[in-house]
């Protein structure tokens, strides 16, 4: 799939490793700010490696012939950022009827991210020229070469060729073993989540809850089924009534979560999944740490201005 000009942009620091990463080919640097080489000598280790990538991405995409501008204001955030919680509190239905309510519609919502200078840029190229851009980066992910990761949720593939598979080459050596530990790291939470709602304990609440909604009118499998079904519902209603019913089902859930012990059951049974998970990925997980750090001193000489 092609990112567009705006995914682009928006996601050159901030997401997971499966769209995040860009490389190194020959080609000159772009000047790192110097609040931002400053920044980079008190920052974490995870933040230096991401930082490092995204210099390369610039480094190789303006040896491919293509600008790669970097903005100062999301690096800095970057670097300053904490490192992202592992906690899975979030991934559970809402158990809080105030919470509940309070959540629906009418909430403050998200506004969309400011357009960075990488995401004007790509969006001021013709499209075939945007085409190429996205191949140069990303190499051919439809049609390989790549390398593959199977998951319990699907197959992951990332492309061998491309700047960002070169900078994980010049930063983690063997990129297929890199690729495949890191993918298996940033799924360790779906991994977590599979093994609670496979346990009896989770199963027999969610079977409560479902007992608990029917008796509202709500016949549904899961949360997830009632928030299409709310949807759906609610399409042909006017915004208050469409509102209204949302708010309703909310409570309705949590009620329900709460007395089932749905949420609950999940937050207790998952120290224990965390634990079994890790421990069944623990050559990956300690093969993917020992090339961390072993990149690390490149990529700081690299954020330091050393390298060119």
């Amino acid at each position: 799939m092609m990112l567009t000009s705006s995914r682009i942009g928006r996601r050159l620091l901030l997401l997971p490793f499966v769209v995040l990463l860009a490389g190194a080919c020959a080609g000159p640097d772009e000047a790192l700010p110097a609040d931002v080489r400053s920044l980079a000598l008190g920052a974490d280790d995870a933040a230096v490696l991401r930082l490092a990538e995204t210099v390369l991405v610039g480094r190789c995409m303006r040896g491919a012939g293509f600008d790669y501008p970097l903005d100062p204001v999301e690096l800095r955030q970057e670097l300053a950022a904490p490192p992202h919680p592992a906690a899975l509190d979030s991934a559970w239905p809402e158990d809080d009827e105030k919470r509940a309510a309070a959540a629906g519609p009418g909430a403050a919502t998200e506004s969309p991210p400011a357009p960075t200078r990488l995401g004007r840029y790509v969006e001021g190229l013709a499209p075939a020229r945007r085409e190429a851009f996205a191949t140069a980066l990303y190499g051919y992910p439809a049609t390989g070469p790549w390398v593959e990761v199977t998951l319990p949720s699907g197959t992951v593939r990332q492309s061998r060729a491309g700047c960002r598979s070169e900078a994980l080459r010049l930063l983690y050596d063997d990129l297929d073993a890199y690729v495949r530990a890191r993918i298996t790291k940033d799924n360790i939470n779906p991994l977590v989540q599979a093994r609670v709602t496979a346990d009896p304990a989770f199963t027999a609440a969610q079977a409560r809850w479902r007992t608990c909604m029917a008796k509202r009118h709500w016949a549904v499998a899961d949360p997830a089924e009632l928030t299409a079904r709310v949807a759906e519902a609610g399409a042909a209603l006017p915004p208050d009534q469409r509102a209204e019913r949302s708010r309703t089902a909310a409570v309705a859930s949590a009620r329900c979560n709460r007395q089932a012990g749905l949420s609950a059951t999940a937050r207790r049974l998952t120290p224990a999944a965390q634990r079994r998970v890790r421990a069944d990925l623990r050559v990956p997980l300690t093969d993917l740490s020992r090339r961390e750090q072993a990149a690390l001193p490149y990529a700081r000489r690299l954020l330091a201005g050393e390298d060119s």
